[in-house]
Order: structure tokens, then sequence, then C-alpha cells
């Protein structure tokens, strides 16, 4: 097949990449983030950008890793990296209230020594981490799904890994070999209490792996275990049973209460026929049941690392809605999403989330963030994480493990902290990490701190940070944040024009 971009240079056999190259800095913030660059948007899409999509950018391009809000307009709302490593950012209720949720530990998303340890912090709309959720396993929390079960939004799904010794010589590798064993854990969040626990070592076969030992080596030792299995999203049916999707196995699982795996759809040993063409993926991510459960969504890569080599199944990764007949046993393709204005595969990660009349999909290692429409599957917004050429960028750029969405008509984000000012070569920079509503900024002067009244101007916000001309202010400054409607939704402290500095908090 024809290459979109060089092998070499996808494995990273050339060249390291520049760590930070394209992240963007403010005066008035410390906040480092890459620009989330728009490709195309139709004049129909959000044209009010009331849209806000959350993102987790990691690699070697970023040199502070963390989650990140935008408009759909590329304006940054909110980012923090004192997470460190972050994946898998959402927005969802819980107990009848909506949270901002995200994993934060460390390492990614392989295993052994580079497993993802960590757990799940859940913020309130100012921001604070009101709660964290782990699972109950030696190492921790795996980053690949944090679910909270609808309707009753009290429990949630969790993945996790924990090494195990095992006998591998039926695959080629050591008798005294080490496992990934892959382990799904529905939760009560209010309790922790462990609800369901289920492990691939008890139910799935090592002969259903795709992963080659003998190529990746892995097995051999405690800190790289074969990873046969690969987990990465888990759902739940109205039933009460449970929809697992396998990278390494190329396998969606139902599994009933009683940890019976009821089928298979994909893989080496799949109970469905396909009904035309377009069925088919390939180490695929985030699978959920959609449309009254006739219907699964899948993010289909098309593409793996397996080691150092890159295997193509597919030259160009899509968002898919398959409809399943679990009494027939037929599954047959109903929705694709195709990528532009540029097409590939993805090597990992990705998601496929309706909004509305909207489809919204994540490309994962291609750091793209797209939507659709869900009739036409017309591409109606796409935007990148970095400049408009990251896609391009080999393995170690920018990856965002999956992209979800929530708006300004739904969150309204108030954080704690007042704005923040700078004054530099004799301009006023305004920002406020957070805020989802500022739609103005007005700077107020005065002859002292307890005096600073006197209004010199009002601008419009522009961006993340806005810029305002000091003419007309005298000692003091105090620069005012207002909604739309006029109402002012809170105030800097007081701060020096002559250097810049805080006179009051």
């Amino acid at each position: 097949m024809r290459w979109p971009f060089p092998l070499v240079a996808l494995c990273g056999a050339l060249s390291v990449p520049v760590q930070a190259l394209f992240e963007t800095t403010y005066h008035s913030s410390s906040v480092v983030v890459q620009p989330f660059t728009i490709l195309e948007k139709s004049p129909l899409y959000d044209p009010d950008n009331t849209n806000l999509f959350l993102v987790c950018p990691n690699g070697l391009e970023v040199a502070e890793p963390g989650a990140a809000i935008y408009k759909s307009n590329g304006e940054l709302v909110w980012a923090e990296s004192s997470f460190g490593n972050c994946y898998n950012f959402n927005y969802q209720t819980y107990d009848g209230q909506q949270y901002l949720t995200l994993w934060v530990g460390a390492g990614g998303a392989a295993v052994g020594s580079q497993m993802g340890f960590g757990t799940v912090l859940m913020m309130n709309s100012s921001y604070d981490v009101v709660m964290n959720v782990s699972a109950v396993n030696p190492e921790g929390t795996d980053l690949h799904e944090f679910n909270i079960v609808k309707p009753e939004n009290k429990t949630v799904l969790v993945t996790a890994f924990h090494t195990i010794p095992m006998d591998l010589s039926s695959i080629g590798g050591p008798v005294d070999g080490w496992y990934s064993n892959d382990i799904i854990q529905e939760i009560d969040i209010a309790t922790g209490a462990v609800l369901f626990n289920w492990t691939t070592f008890d139910h799935v076969a090592l002969t259903e792996s795709y992963n080659n030992i003998s190529l990746t080596g892995q097995g051999f030792t405690e800190d790289n275990p074969f990873d046969a299995v690969h987990i990465n999203s888990i759902d739940k049916d109205l039933e009460g049973n449970y929809l697992i999707s396998a990278r390494h196995t190329q396998t969606i699982y139902k599994i009933a209460a009683n940890e019976t795996i009821l089928w298979r759809l994909g893989g080496k040993m799949s109970n469905f026929t396909a009904l035309g063409k377009g069925t088919e993926f390939h180490f695929q991510h985030h699978v959920r049941w959609r449309m009254d459960e006739t219907h699964i969504s899948v993010f289909d890569d098309g593409g793996a690392f397996i080691a150092t080599d890159v295997i193509i199944d597919e030259p160009v990764a899509t968002g898919k809605y398959l409809k399943v007949d679990q009494e027939a046993m037929t599954v047959s393709l109903t929705k694709q999403f195709i990528p532009g204005p540029n097409r590939n595969y993805t090597l990992a990660e990705g998601s496929t989330e309706p909004y509305g009349d909207t489809v919204v999909v994540g490309y994962g290692y291609t750091p793209w963030t797209q939507a659709y429409s869900f009739d036409t599957e017309e591409l109606l917004f796409s935007a990148v994480i970095g400049p408009d050429n990251a896609s391009l960028w080999n393995d170690n750029g920018i990856n965002n493990y999956r992209a979800f969405q929530t708006s300004t008509l739904e969150f309204t984000g108030h954080p704690k902290l007042p704005p923040n000012v700078s004054v530099t070569d004799g301009a006023i920079f305004v920002s406020w990490n957070g805020a989802t509503h500022v739609a103005s900024y007005t700077l107020l002067t005065g002859p002292s701190v307890w005096d600073v009244s006197k209004k010199v101007t009002k601008v419009p916000k522009s961006g993340f940070e806005t810029k305002i001309k000091s003419a007309g202010s005298s000692e003091f400054i105090v620069v005012a944040a207002l909604a739309a409607n006029g109402t002012t939704l809170g105030k800097s402290a007081v701060y020096r024009t002559s250097n810049g500095t805080v006179a009051s908090d």
C-alpha cells in the first residue's frame, strides 16, 4: 500500500521531536498549552461557539501535559498542567450532579513498568476536586475507562491491569512467563465497593490474541508482561450485561453478570455474520451501546504498533455505527464517519460519541477532533491539537486519548480564583482561566487601593487572553469580567500600574 507519510518518520527512526515546539504561552497566566487549530468549520456548525471540547494532549511535543477545554473557534477556555499525565477527560452525571472527570497518574497506555497507575478525579464547576475514584487493584486504576453507568448514574466502570505469573509456552513464550491480566470493575462511587469484577485470565484464551510474543518480546519479565487482550472500554446494557472492547484480540465481548461470555463480535472467534461491507474493525477503541441498544458505536483505528512495527489493516480510521441483531446474530454497517480534510489511520486510542444531532470523533494518536452530522455523516468541524500539520508527526508528537464535548449551555465554569492581570510594556493583559461566560472586560482605575472605581474602558473578550490599552489609567487598576447581560462575574485584585504587582488580594 502507499504510505501517507514515511514509515521511518512515524516510528521515530530518523529524529527525536523537539519538546514543546508549538506550545502557546500568555502574559497574564502561567498556562502553557498546544493550540487547538481549526482545519474546517461549516457555517452551520455551532455559529455561537457554545460547544466545548475536552481534551488531554500528551506526547513528547507536550512539555506540560494536562487537561484543556477549547471552544469550537479554537479559543482556550481552561487548562491545568499540575495533574501530570491526564487521559479520558469527560463531562458526566453522578447522582444528579454534573462533574468533569479525568484520569491522572504516572505512565501511559502501555503495560508493565510503563503502565498507567493512577486514579480518577471528579471536579465541580469551580474545578475543585471533590472526590476521586479508584479500582481495587494493587497497581491502581488504569487510564482506559471511567464510564458512569446510565441511567442510575451511581456506579462507574473502570479498567485495571495486574501482572501475574503465567505459563506462556503454548504461544512460544516461557513456562515461567508474565501476563498482563486485564480487569474490569463496576464500583459504587459513594462507597468504593466493587460490585463486579472480571478478568481476562479466567475467560480469554491466549490464542485469541493478535499480539505476537516473538515479535514483541513481552512475557519474559515482570516489567514487560505479555499484553494478550488489552481492554480499552466498558459499557453496560439495561439488562445488566457488560460490553467490552479488547484491542489485542480485535474483539467486542458481551459478558453476563455471572461472568460468562455471551458472544464475540470481530476477532478470531466472532459469533456474528456480516451483512454487507464495512463491519470489520481493527485495534478498535471506545465501544458503546447506542440507539436503544440496537447499535454499537466503535472507533476503528485501522492500525496499531506491535513492538516497533506498524501494522496497517485499513488506510483510514473511522467512527462507525454497527447494527447488531442479537437474535439473527448478524451485524451491518449503518453509519461511518470519515476524517477530513486529511485522511489517515490511527495507531492507538480514539472515540466516537454522539451529541444531539452530531457525532464527535476523536482520532487518538492522530490528534484530530471532528464533528459530523449524524443523519448525513457530513463532516461539519475539524480541528487538530497543535499546528495544522500535526497529523504528519511521528507517534511521539501529540496524542489525545478521547475527545468529548459539552457546551456553555450545559456547563458554567466559574473558577474560585479571580481574573489574573499582567501589566507588560504599557499594556494590560487579562485572563480568567476556566471562566466560560465572560463576554467583556471593564478596566477600572483610581488613586488608591481603596478607591479604584473610575471606568477607563470596556473591551470585548478576545480569546483566552485579552489586551487592554492602559491609556487613562492612574496609579491603581482593577479589571472586572462581565457576562453578556452586563452582570459582573468577578473582579481581579488591585494592581499597581507602575510595575504590575498586586497591591491587595
